[in-house]
């Protein structure tokens, strides 16, 4: 026989019946991210990705200065 547990809670429906999954987690991390977009967060975070971006175009410069110093392969033949 299946125990049904009296105690447990059932699930609310939020407004319009759609079902919050994120548990109230959703405005507790708006809360801590608020500030993330301004001040010296947003700076270090900005330099950061800057940074990223810069490596990556470091990275890319050197493919393609490898590719093209690569020696052709093959042979001319002149067509008459």
């Amino acid at each position: 026989m299946n125990k049904v547990n009296r105690n447990a809670k059932a699930a609310r429906p939020e407004a319009g019946g759609i079902r919050c999954y994120c548990l109230g987690s959703g405005p507790r991390l708006t809360a801590l991210t608020a500030n993330m977009f301004q001040g010296p967060v947003f700076d270090h975070f900005r330099a950061a990705g800057l940074e990223v971006l810069l490596g990556l175009r470091a990275v890319l410069d050197a493919e393609i200065e490898v590719m093209t110093k690569r020696a052709k392969k093959g042979t001319r033949i002149p067509v008459e």
